[in-house]
């Protein structure tokens, strides 16, 4: 993976200001080639070994994350569920599954 600075730089710029999670799929793939990273709909789904992470923005610096080791649905994001994050903190929990 690139240094944590570049990889920020590159995801600030897929979002832009007001884009969904799922525009990452390319950046997080690029970054983590050992993940397995889709869309659905707008948010982003993640899954590294057997655990899931779906992302979904809120906002220019949030996320609502949720962490999963069956095959997940975006409803749980949709309905509030999961922890909200800063990207610096979503950043952290991609790398973590990537490992």
């Amino acid at each position: 993976m690139a240094d944590r600075s570049t990889l920020k730089t590159q995801v600030v710029a897929c979002l832009g200001s007001n884009k969904p999670a799922g525009e990452l799929v390319d950046c997080v793939a690029e970054h983590f080639p050992r993940l397995q990273v889709n869309r659905e709909n707008d948010d982003l789904v993640i899954k590294g070994g057997l655990h899931f992470l779906i992302v979904k923005r809120l906002g220019p610096d949030r996320f609502r994350v949720t962490k999963n080791v069956a095959v997940p649905s975006t409803n749980t994001v949709d309905t509030g569920g999961g922890s909200e994050q800063t990207l610096d903190r979503l950043i952290d929990e991609i790398s973590s599954l990537a490992d």
